[in-house]
């Protein structure tokens, strides 16, 4: 894992934290937040949105691979 940008037992609350600032902004922005986003940035947006979409999907089967074991 030395390639991610945060240590192992720390990254899920590093996550967490730089997510919570990016919901804030746009929470608070509105539509602004896009608006006056960057090409890269706006790109990273949109990557962000399909990576929430697969980390429900993980999560949802880590889930149940676990209830089923119990």
């Amino acid at each position: 894992m030395s390639s991610y940008p945060n240590m192992s037992y720390c990254m899920c609350e590093n996550t967490l934290a730089a997510l919570n600032q990016v919901l804030e902004a746009m929470r608070t922005e509105g539509t602004d937040f896009l608006k006056e986003m960057s090409n890269t940035e706006r790109s990273a947006f949109e990557e962000l949105f399909h990576a929430c979409e697969d980390f429900i999907n993980a999560s949802d089967d880590i889930m149940q691979e676990i209830e089923n074991e119990e």
